[in-house]
């Protein structure tokens, strides 16, 4: 049984008349890195909102079809009854950034969840060290950088721990050297058994176990 399944998924959003979904079916198996890509507009975004939940819950459309994770309709569970099954990084990070010190946002999933807060220290030490933000987990998130945040964004999906991470666009305005540690994080989580499902362009191919391309 997979992790995660779409089922003949249709969405449009409210305000248009054209299907930007139609027919579509997906599936992902545990422990897999998956990357979706596609030309701008084409519903790779979308697509991940869907995954997740908030299309409809928080973005309104019209959708028929299912979407299961772990054989349980995600339309029958609230966003935070989904967190702990999955969690997405959106493209802007300002979208998701909540708390003043990067520390807090860290730990602010997992302590929602009731994790231990020795699991929850180790946590954050786990993944600041392969993003290379260690040296700042005291600092103020309205101090760091566009690149800085999107790490930070980043780094709390995987406190959380879900079965599965959603990224959308995760190398977008990042140098080289954050790439190379978003690559080292992906590959760290995947051997954890998290299901790592990416839209993005063409850098992160070499690391997929499957490739679906959106038109």
């Amino acid at each position: 049984m997979p992790l995660l399944n779409a089922q003949y998924l249709f969405f449009k959003y409210e305000q248009t008349d054209e299907w930007l979904m139609k027919d579509f079916n997906f599936s992902a198996d545990k422990n897999e890195v998956i990357i979706i890509n596609g030309s701008n507009g084409c519903g790779k975004t979308t697509l991940l909102s869907l995954m997740c939940g908030i299309i409809p819950k928080e973005i309104k459309g019209v959708k028929d079809g299912l979407i299961s994770i772990q054989d349980i309709d995600i339309d029958e569970l609230s966003l935070p009854e989904l967190s702990p099954l999955v969690s997405m990084v959106f493209q802007e990070p300002e979208m998701q950034l909540s708390f003043p010190i990067v520390e807090q946002e860290l730990a602010f999933g997992p302590e929602n969840l009731n994790v231990p807060i020795e699991e929850i220290k180790n946590r954050i030490k786990s993944v600041s060290e392969i993003l290379e933000i260690s040296h700042l987990l005291k600092s103020e998130i309205g101090t760091l950088s566009y690149g800085q945040k999107k790490l930070v964004t980043i780094a709390s999906a995987f406190t959380l721990s879900p079965d599965i991470i959603l990224l959308d666009e995760p190398e977008d305005g990042l140098s080289e050297k954050s790439i190379r540690s978003i690559m080292n994080c992906i590959t760290h989580y995947k051997q954890d058994k998290l299901t790592i499902i990416s839209s993005t362009s063409h850098i992160f191919d070499d690391m997929a176990n499957r490739i679906i391309s959106l038109s």
